[in-house]
């Protein structure tokens, strides 16, 4: 009877919550499409099957960003239409984004030491191969004005640095520049996963209220 008496009240709520959750999911995806086109990396991205994994992670923010808008969009009809059914299913929908997103952010938060060390054996191997395949060192070393992954010029053993490796730099090693570039993706992967998880306990919380107030009103 409790819930019957706030019935108008949870249901607007319920409502204006899944508005903003909408346009949340408009955010999502818009920091998704950002990490992915940043066009100043844009060169040395695609020169590394490794360093790609951003983009990868990118690829799935703006995939949930695009399914929070439509389980916004499912609630909002829910709480208008008072479907027990639909608000059910957005519940059910929004515990699995809940718990993917929740994973993803603690991941995310946690990896960074691992990535510390993917950094710099890709840019290791990076320079090993540098005679065979320049084009991963070149753009790194051009985008961040360093050179070499750990000694700079001394990592290639080289009287001459590469023509990439600006002599101003030639003792600045790349492995701390990328992994900071690397990081601050991460901690703002990390931040929007969890601050949304957090959010979705509102709608999961909002959506159960209702369902059992358009209980007791057709009981």
């Amino acid at each position: 009877m409790a819930l019957g008496g706030c019935y108008a009240c949870i249901k607007y709520l319920m409502f204006a919550f899944n508005f903003v959750y909408w346009l949340s999911g408009c955010a999502l995806l818009g920091v998704g499409i950002w990490l992915r086109v940043d066009e100043n990396a844009a060169e040395f991205m695609h020169k590394s099957d490794k360093i790609y994994i951003i983009h990868s992670l990118s690829y799935g923010l703006m995939a949930i960003g695009c399914l929070i808008m439509i389980i916004g969009f499912l609630g909002c009809c829910g709480a208008v239409r008072e479907s027990q059914c639909m608000l059910a299913s957005f519940f059910v929908l929004l515990f699995i984004i809940f718990a993917t997103l929740l994973g993803f952010g603690i991941w995310a938060a946690v990896a960074k030491e691992t990535f510390r060390q993917f950094t710099e054996d890709m840019l290791k191997e990076g320079v090993e191969n540098y005679k065979e395949n320049p084009g991963l060192m070149d753009s790194v070393q051009s985008y961040f004005s360093c050179c070499g992954y750990k000694l700079g010029l001394v990592d290639y053993g080289l009287t001459e640095p590469p023509q990439s490796c600006d002599l101003l730099n030639s003792l600045k090693p790349c492995t701390e520049e990328v992994y900071g570039w690397l990081e601050n993706r991460l901690v703002i992967i990390a931040g929007v996963a969890i601050g949304f998880a957090v959010k979705m306990i509102l709608g999961m919380v909002f959506s159960m209220l209702l369902c059992c107030a358009i209980r007791e009103q057709t009981a």
